[in-house]
């Protein structure tokens, strides 16, 4: 919800990320490609306890966050963006959500019920987003906790060598963003 309005206000540099980028010649999906590749990266180094290897887990996630913006600056600065780059692209988001919190889950970082619940949630959000837009609802931007901001939580939480408290504040946030979402939903289906 927060990061949606500051994106609005970001859009020439969002722009600017996508004229740079699309200078290499490089389709928007080998962006979203490279954006799971760092989220493996991520993964690799959350499995590992110590300080370093949160840090490093929360670094590489967050610039796994940052080719998704890459990606779909790409895409519309090229006039490329199209319904398959859409499917691709949130089909994406959400490996990445789950090789990430996989990272975390043998890693030990949190109790695996808690690792559950944010996982579970989080694909959730994302779920009833989708739906509602098949219903013709308007949903984005809604709630506390989308990707955007469960993403970066976690990242910087990482960062700071507490990823623990990262997944505790994602889990409610995406608990929270999830009974937010039906509510509006179940409120314009009325």
């Amino acid at each position: 919800m927060v990061l949606n309005k500051v994106r609005e206000k970001i859009k020439p540099v969002i722009t600017g990320i996508g004229k740079y980028f699309s200078k290499t010649g490089t389709p928007a999906w080998f962006w979203t490609l490279f954006g799971i590749m760092f989220a493996l990266v991520a993964m690799s180094f959350y499995m590992q306890k110590g300080f370093l290897n949160s840090f490093l887990g929360g670094t590489f996630y967050l610039l796994s966050g940052f080719m998704d913006v890459v990606d779909g600056a790409v895409a519309n600065y090229t006039g490329t963006a199209s319904k398959m780059g859409s499917f691709i692209d949130s089909t994406a988001d959400r490996i990445t959500e789950i090789i990430v919190f996989f990272g975390l889950m043998v890693g030990g970082w949190a109790p695996p019920d808690i690792i559950f619940l944010a996982i579970t949630f989080s694909l959730l959000v994302s779920y009833v987003r989708a739906k509602a837009e098949s219903l013709s609802i308007e949903i984005k931007g809604r709630g506390w906790g989308e990707r955007a901001e469960r993403m970066l939580v976690l990242s910087l939480s990482s960062i700071f060598g507490q990823p623990y408290y990262g997944v505790v504040i994602v889990a409610v946030l995406a608990v929270v963003t999830f009974i937010q979402r039906c509510i509006i939903i179940m409120d314009a289906l009325r």
